[in-house]
Formats: C-alpha cells, structure tokens, sequence
C-alpha cells in the first residue's frame, strides 16, 4: 500500500507540545513500518500556522494526490493537517477521498476507510477549530488589553507619519512630526487639500512612505494618535506616546474636515460677505447666516449666528449648550469693513496689526531638522558610494540607489536655502495689502459679490466671535 506522510509545525506548537518536525517524522516512519505501507512521499511545512491552506507543502500534497495514485495520506494528529473545520472537511472529503485516497491520523487511531474513523474526523474537527478560536479570543484580548495600557497596537511596517515603531511603542519622529504640524497649520488656513500635498511634495517634504496624496492627507488630518491616542477595533485609549499636535488644533481641523465635505456642492453656495469665515470662541463652531423673524417689526432680518445655538444643521453642532451672540449680517459686516478701511487710512495701523498678533517663530529648528535630515541623506549616499568603491555594488545599481536620494537632497537644500534667508512666510507683502484694502471700498461699491469676498479672504484668515470680542486673524499677521 502506497501512503504519503505530512509533517507541519509552527513555533508555537513546537514549544507548547514538543512535537518537532524529526519527531513527527520519525514517529510516522515507524508507524508505515508496522503497518507494512511503503512511503512514496513526504511533504513538509516547517513554521506554517494551521489556521489556512496557504502552505507550500500542502499545495504539493494536494497537486499530489490530484496526480498520482495514492492509497493513503498520514498525519501524526489531526491538528498537523488544519485547525479549520471548513478547511479539514474539505481536505478529506474534496481532495482525499475524491481521488480514492484515504485519510489517517496515527495520534487519534482512526482512518477513512472505516465508518467509524469517518465520523470522527468531523467530531475531532469541530474541536480543532474550537481551539482556533479560543487562540484567536485570546489574541483579541491580548491586543485590547496592550491598547488599554497605552501600546500601539497596529503593524510595526505601517506606523503614522510623524512616529516610528521602536520596543513595542511609537516614538516622535522630528522631522515628520515638523511635516505634520506644516500640514495642519496650512489645512486651518484654509489651504486646499490638493494644494497642501503639492505644496508638501515641491519642498522635498517626503515622508517615509512616500510622497503626499490626498488620501494619505485625509486620513493624517484624522488620525487621533497625534492627540496622543492609540486605537484597537473602533475604540481610541489614551496612548503612551507623545502627541503631536495640540488637541485644540486637531479638534478644530475635524470640525474644517466635516465642514469642507459636507460643502463640496455649488460653487454659489455663500450669499453674504462673509459666509464662511466666522468661527464662534467659545465653542469652535462655524457663524452661519440665516433670517430671523422680527415680530416688533412684522419683517426678516439676516443675522449670523452660531450652529450650535441655531442648531439649524445637526452635523455642525459642537456645543448644544453655546449661547453666543448673535449679530446683524449689516452690523458685523460695517465693524469688519471698517477694520478693512483703517488698514488704508493709517499705515501706522498696519504695523499695529502685524504686531498684535506674535507668531511662535519655529524657523530655527525647522532649520536645524533640515539639516539633519539632509544630513542623513549625505551619509545614505556615501555609504551607496563605499560599496561601489568595494564592488559589492555596480555603478548602474549605485545610480538607481543614489538617483532619488540627490533629488530629495536637492528639494530639502531648496527649502533650507529659503528658511535661512528669512523671507517672508506670509502671503502677503505691505504694498499688496496696500493694494487691495485701497481697492476694497470701489469693489463693495461697483464689483460683484464675489469679488468681494475673494478679497475679504485674501486679507483675512478667519473671524472668531466671543459676545463682544470680535478678532480678526488676518493673512499678513
């Protein structure tokens, strides 16, 4: 009789239970020998999991018993064959049995070729994949217990940007945590997604999955493990890595985030100046315009006002509780626009402005990551030169090696060439502001709608309200 063996071990298995690959092999050899059955075959899987049929020796075994006559195939214990119901009655049944070939396991004694044995293949099955799933609970557990405690617990090849895997925990990154707070701070100025990631890809600023794309922006943009947080199934845990970016910031990019996809519609959607540009102080919410009925009057008026005081949009609502005020659409618009107008009365005035509001300058240890990493870079490329100089590399594999390295080199020089000349960062120059506060009154007076509001937003980042207090963040402060 003509029998094939099959021998499997994963490291888990080998140190719970000790049934090496000789073992098995030596134990199932003697077995045949007893049993007066001539081996014609041996497949081997060392280090394989039972949990699927992905396994080079079982795929030979299958193609095989698919090819040649055999009379039996020979495991030590049913497990070594798959931890799978579906999968074990598939085995024997679709591929074993189906070519006359019998099944054998020699730890349980039974075979296929006896009712018996044949009933209790599916009993000892049913068990093997109760095992399955109790490992798998347990590694479930293991992993919600590891995030409860503050580890992360996602792949160690697809840490965030801005963090690497290091002992088990994700450790800040310096120069991509730079690249992620750059990002940030362009998408709260409003900067379009697109824009940011060419923006982002001309600077060299790569990160080390590669260059920017809108899905990768989008997904940084809301990822909570720059708060601090690490995630396991649908539930985020306080993490025991450093955060990134400050809370404040991230709440108010999630809130710009469900904003601009929920107004990717018509491109005359704003019907007032300043639709759009209004952000309430106490809870971080957008102003809105809408009528209000004055019944002393028997007319509608156009106010702005808070989403989560008019609740008008449920998806908008920060704080259900906020109360501030509301104000006139003609009113907020005259103390803006007058705002507007004093910037080309008094020139000293724009000086105050551009002082009122001081601005963290991280221009030195932008400079300073830079050179690292270009450093870093330099050292990459040296040592692709050294191999070549031992010839362990050829010139045409040292070129494909260097080639995207100098074009990185070269993008970083760029941008730290335009850091260590101090320019201006802000968009706009004295004289074009100049410009455009002088040419604002003629546009209210004689331009369209948006015209105006194209240049309300090119001179003003945004509008924060706060009862009283009106701020105004300008693009040039």
């Amino acid at each position: 009789m003509k029998v094939i063996i099959y021998v499997r071990v994963s490291t888990a298995d080998q140190a719970k239970e000790g049934h090496s690959i000789p073992e098995q092999l030596e134990r199932l050899k003697k077995y045949c020998e007893a049993m007066d059955w001539t081996i014609v075959e041996t497949f081997i899987d060392p280090g394989f999991s039972g949990g699927d049929l992905d396994r080079p020796g079982l795929k030979d075994l299958i193609k095989f018993v698919k090819t040649e006559k055999v009379d039996k195939v020979v495991v030590y214990k049913l497990d070594r064959l798959s931890r799978s119901q579906k999968d074990t009655l598939y085995l024997i049944e679709d591929v074993f049995l189906n070519n006359n070939t019998d099944f054998v396991s020699m730890n349980e004694n039974f075979d296929t070729s006896t009712p018996f044995g044949r009933a209790m293949i599916g009993i000892l099955a049913v068990f093997a994949q109760l095992e399955r799933e109790q490992i798998k609970e347990r590694m479930t557990m293991g992993r919600e217990a590891r995030a409860k405690q503050g580890y992360y617990t996602g792949s160690s090849d697809f840490a965030p940007i801005g963090y690497e895997y290091i002992n088990g925990e994700l450790v800040v990154n310096e120069y991509e945590k730079m690249l992620v707070n750059e990002v940030f701070e362009m998408f709260l100025q409003g900067t379009p997604i697109n824009t940011i990631c060419n923006t982002m890809n001309d600077k060299g600023y790569i990160h080390h999955y590669g260059e920017w794309t809108n899905y990768t922006m989008r997904r940084l943009l809301a990822n909570r493990h720059y708060i601090g947080e690490v995630r396991f199934a649908d539930n985020w845990y306080p993490g025991r890595q450093n955060p990134i970016v400050d809370i404040k910031i991230f709440e108010k990019a999630q809130i710009l985030l469900k904003y601009r996809e929920d107004n990717r519609k018509s491109d005359n959607k704003h019907s007032t100046y300043l639709g759009g540009f209004i952000w309430c102080k106490k809870c971080g919410a957008r102003y809105h315009p809408q009528y209000q009925y004055r019944q002393d009057l028997g007319t509608k008026q156009r106010v702005y006002t808070c989403y989560s005081r008019s609740k008008k949009v449920k998806r908008m609502i920060v704080d259900p509780t906020c109360k501030n005020k509301n104000y006139k659409a003609h009113d907020l618009e005259a103390i803006v626009f007058n705002e507007i107008r004093k910037l080309a009365l008094d020139p000293d005035y724009l000086d105050e402005v551009k002082n009122s509001f001081v601005k963290e300058d991280e221009t030195d240890d932008k400079v300073q990551i830079l050179k690292h990493e270009i450093s870093e870079l330099s050292e990459q490329i040296s040592n692709y030169m050294d191999l070549y100089s031992i010839k362990r590399l050829t010139l045409s594999e040292v070129d494909a090696k260097i080639e995207p390295l100098a074009d990185r080199r070269a993008k970083l020089e760029e941008e730290l060439d335009r850091l260590t000349e101090d320019q201006d960062e802000n968009n706009l120059s004295d004289s074009e502001v100049i410009r455009l506060v002088n040419s604002f009154g003629d546009i209210l007076d004689n331009g369209t709608l948006e015209e105006a509001r194209f240049t309300i937003s090119t001179l003003i980042k945004k509008i924060e309200i706060d009862d009283e207090d009106i701020t105004i963040y300008w693009n040039f402060s």
